[in-house]
């Protein structure tokens, strides 16, 4: 529940998608989807899983992933995206939302704050799940588009750990908001840059790294 303070200070509320809003991550379910549609092999469930570990790890190389991730989608137009995304939002998405984090996007919105979704997850994913969730602006890994086709390639910098963070500042400052008056709300460890950047940093069912450092300096967590 967002007190009189909040309500007073915060004038910017960003969220993080994947485990805090939603109790799964999409990037990863994504590719497993795919797999279960026999759209990709098999063989690319182990390598997915690797990359989400190395990811829960801190050790990802953002760049491979983005590139193995977005291959099903190279040459694709958006409508043949959105196809295989209404399917997914509705059997995989939509069944995970954390309803505690949907109860405080409504909150944050009455109370008249911006509300910004901030995600490392590629923009494919993210502009379909902003939309259905009513953020008007979104922060995310930028797929880029050629003749109106899907190219697997992403502009720089990811949306990830100091890409996010850079990537939000800039938001910031095209929009006139300052993190000094922005609360954030993460499960991860990777989103320290941003965290530690906002006035009002919120660990959601924190990763045991980020849940030992918001102990430490005395950051609000919410479990459930």
């Amino acid at each position: 529940m967002l007190t009189q303070y909040n309500k007073d200070k915060i004038k910017l509320a960003i969220f993080d998608l994947d485990n805090t809003i939603l109790k799964l991550d999409s990037d990863y379910e994504m590719v497993n989807y795919l797999i279960d549609k026999n759209l990709i092999l098999e063989k690319y469930r182990k390598i997915n899983e690797d990359y989400f570990s190395s990811y829960e790890d801190g050790h990802i190389n953002i760049n491979n992933f983005s590139e193995f991730s977005l291959k099903p989608f190279v040459g694709k137009t958006q409508n043949d995206i959105n196809f295989i995304l209404d399917d997914f939002y509705y059997k995989i998405i939509e069944p995970a939302f954390n309803l505690n984090l949907i109860k405080r996007i409504s909150e944050h919105k009455k109370a008249n704050q911006k509300i910004l979704l901030a995600s490392a997850t590629n923009s494919l994913i993210v502009l379909y799940i902003a939309d259905k969730l009513g953020f008007t602006d979104f922060i995310s890994s930028r797929v880029i588009f050629k003749n109106g086709r899907c190219t697997g390639k992403v502009k720089l910098p990811h949306a990830l750990g100091k890409g996010k963070l850079e990537l939000v500042k800039e938001y910031c400052r095209d929009f006139n908001f300052s993190l000094n008056n922005a609360c954030f709300y993460s499960d991860s460890k990777n989103d320290l840059p941003l965290l530690e950047a906002v006035h009002m940093p919120i660990a959601v069912n924190p990763d045991k790294n980020l849940k030992k450092f918001a102990k430490d300096k005395n950051w609000m967590i919410i479990n459930n």
